[in-house]
């Protein structure tokens, strides 16, 4: 795993911080835990806008990196983002005590450790995985509606032999190591189709078996994949840190 994988995407880098300057005004005018009598209005949006783009920086390396180690020690997702929330909350606590103790001294000097990192952590947590949820909903296909390992538009001979799905429109073409079959089908039913057979989905319009693979090469902040046929599958970036966490890219 490289640090390049998890901070390699600017735009999602751009939506986080756009939502997270959403956020922070909306929490300046709010003034949660007292902070509506630090200063004027104007502070307290800048305070929290500050603090949300700095803990969307922390939180999105700290869930970020658990999230690829635990894909590497095959832990579950929910127990990585978890560790991950607690331990990145702690630097962003210490931070936000300097910064609260320093600017209001008569309003937070009276709060503990305990207590800047207790609100943190009550802050950050819902807003991590409101993140991570909105994400996968956008990033990942819709679950399947329709297609069985006993789809008739998918023969058994190209089941057992399908090397790669490449999206065309509304057909689906089956690589096999005889050739290749147009299917009029989505993709996501013909990847339920293919039942067990392992494999990911690498880019929008590509699926590839684990078997097929022969070599992955770099092409900046993406990747291809060269299959045993010789065809050469494109990988998105947003693909990259899973498919490295699985072995695929080593």
């Amino acid at each position: 795993m490289r640090l390049s994988d998890v901070i390699s995407d600017p735009t999602l880098w751009a939506r986080r911080l756009t939502r997270a300057t959403v956020v922070g005004l909306a929490l300046g005018v709010v003034g949660p835990f007292g902070s509506y009598l630090n200063d004027s209005l104007v502070a307290r949006m800048a305070y929290w806008t500050a603090l949300l783009w700095l803990g969307t920086l922390i939180l999105s390396l700290g869930v970020g990196l658990a999230m690829v180690i635990g894909l590497r020690w095959r832990l579950p997702r929910a127990f990585a983002i978890g560790v991950g929330i607690i331990l990145s909350c702690a630097p962003l606590a210490a931070v936000a005590a300097l910064i609260g103790r320093t600017a209001w001294p008569r309003h937070t000097d009276f709060l503990s450790p305990l207590d800047w990192y207790s609100q943190t952590l009550f802050v950050a947590a819902p807003l991590v995985i409101a993140m991570l949820w909105f994400e996968g909903r956008v990033a990942s296909p819709p679950p399947p509606t329709a297609g069985a390992p006993d789809d008739p538009r998918l023969p058994a001979r190209l089941r057992d032999q399908a090397l790669c799905l490449q999206m065309e429109d509304h057909y689906v073409r089956i690589h096999t190591p005889a050739g290749s079959d147009l299917v009029l089908m989505p993709m996501r039913e013909a990847i339920a189709a293919l039942g067990g057979l392992e494999g990911l989905q690498v880019h929008r319009s590509w699926w590839v078996a684990r078997r097929a693979v022969t070599q992955a090469t770099p092409l900046g902040r993406a990747a291809s994949l060269t299959l045993t046929n010789g065809l050469v599958a494109p990988v998105a970036r947003n693909r990259i840190a899973e498919l490295r966490a699985r072995g695929w890219l080593d």
